[in-house]
């Protein structure tokens, strides 16, 4: 069970119809390597295809904003954007459930795509829905900064590196009354956050610990990876020095590091 929330930081997706039937195209410039059959854009038009019977041919252009292996889920919101697409272009709309249904099949967390703003997702991920109103309300418009490094991380093996300890103490149905605490106002959203899947992170890259290390003792951060990282971030208020962050961790993790201020939608 886990809340999900969408940051302003979003690729670019176009489809459009082609005259070769049964045929998909993929094209993305500046990464010419996702150009083929394992793209999750190109998994969801074969879904949709064997879902709904049409056979039209499709082309489909990406823009790449979203950095991969990052834990921001830049893949699974293509894939989305793309069934969105699909059902805008076609004369016969799935309605919600279908449309959820059929991004599970592509990936686990492509349901929650389907919701605007921040949603609760359970199951393997496939199971959604929105946030009360009021907690939209008091963090849309958060400040985040998100950072990653050069290099990716693999999402099998950070599971894979999951122990007993690693996971939360509470049971099912303590989660679901910190949710509720958290709807209601009753925590704070930094009271609430966590990842368990970030100590197998912290104790294979220990340049990560290193650096929130810091980030929590020189800048009263509480930094966190996204989901199995690399992607991490903190939450800014007005009284943090954004220069001197940034500046901190691209010193610590090079000029590569991509870095980018964005908010919580």
């Amino acid at each position: 069970r886990t809340v999900i929330a969408k940051v302003r930081l979003f690729d670019h997706v176009m489809i459009e119809k082609s005259a070769d039937n049964g045929a998909v195209e993929v094209s993305c410039p500046d990464f010419p390597e996702i150009e083929n059959e394992n793209n999750l854009a190109v998994k969801m038009v074969n879904h949709w295809r064997s879902f709904t019977g049409i056979d039209d041919g499709n082309r489909i252009s990406l823009t790449k904003n979203i950095p991969m292996e990052a834990g921001l889920g830049g893949g699974s919101s293509d894939a989305v954007a793309t069934l969105l697409g699909l059902n805008a272009l076609s004369e016969n709309k799935l309605n919600f459930e279908q449309m959820s249904q059929l991004s599970a099949k592509v990936g686990s967390d492509c349901p929650s795509f389907l919701i605007p703003g921040t949603c609760v997702a359970s199951g393997r991920g496939e199971k959604v829905r929105q946030v009360d109103r009021s907690l939209s309300n008091r963090i849309s418009g958060r400040k985040i900064l998100l950072f990653k490094p050069k290099l990716g991380f693999s999402t099998s093996e950070i599971y894979g590196g999951l122990v007993k300890t690693d996971l939360s103490a509470v049971g099912f149905n303590q989660e679901l009354e910190q949710i509720k605490m958290l709807e209601s106002g009753e925590v704070s959203l930094l009271e609430f956050m966590r990842n368990d899947l970030e100590n197998p992170i912290l104790r294979k890259y220990l340049f990560v610990t290193a650096l929130f290390e810091v980030l929590r003792e020189e800048f009263r951060l509480q930094p966190m990876v996204c989901g199995s990282g690399s992607c991490c971030f903190v939450i800014l208020s007005e009284k943090d020095n954004l220069e001197m962050i940034r500046g901190f961790i691209l010193e610590s993790w090079g000029d590569e590091t991509f870095m980018a201020e964005s908010d919580l939608i």
